[in-house]
């Protein structure tokens, strides 16, 4: 059935995905190009940055204040394999970690992997729906930093996400129509 059900008009270049993602992205994140001399199919890191307060009468009377972020790693590859997607979620929790500075108001730091795949190995879309990951700063207190992926065989017209990736599904299946 694929994407959208029958019937329906997605782009099947591997090439013009990535750049409407960029496009989408750089509107609210910093987008880094490059592969951060990982040596992997990274394609750009992207970082999102939010902080939410609320206060009575003046800054000084502050009585709530939220940070969220987001590093999410964009990989492009021609055939996704278990030990690529293993190797990429790896970098990136590795890379993503130290980004993060818990403190009281930190709420969320998420780490995010976005796969584009000309094909998919079964094995490697179901290690991504079932891989979890999440740290937990000062047993939650500092917030946490939970990992989100998605992998997007275009071939078979799939898209797979693990638990907490379940939200991208929608902004993928948005950038992909024709």
């Amino acid at each position: 059935m694929g994407f959208f059900g029958k019937g329906s008009r997605l782009i099947k270049d591997r090439l013009v995905i990535i750049e409407r993602l960029f496009k989408s992205y750089k509107g609210w994140y910093d987008v880094l190009p490059g592969d951060l001399d990982s040596g992997l199919p990274l394609k750009a890191l992207c970082v999102y940055r939010s902080r939410s307060e609320k206060y009575v009468l003046s800054k000084k009377a502050k009585l709530w204040a939220v940070e969220v972020n987001d590093y999410l790693y964009l990989f492009s590859m021609q055939k996704l394999d278990v030990f690529q997607a293993k190797e990429c979620i790896a970098f990136a929790i590795e890379n993503a970690l130290p980004r993060v500075q818990p403190h009281k108001e930190h709420m969320y730091s998420f780490v995010t992997t976005v796969f584009v795949a000309d094909e998919a190995e079964q094995d490697a879309l179901k290690f991504i729906r079932r891989h979890r990951f999440i740290k937990s700063y000062r047993f939650g207190f500092y917030g946490s930093s939970p990992l989100k992926t998605l992998a997007l065989d275009i071939g078979s017209e799939k898209i797979v996400t693990n638990n907490m990736g379940r939200d991208l599904r929608k902004q993928i299946r948005n950038i992909i129509k024709e």
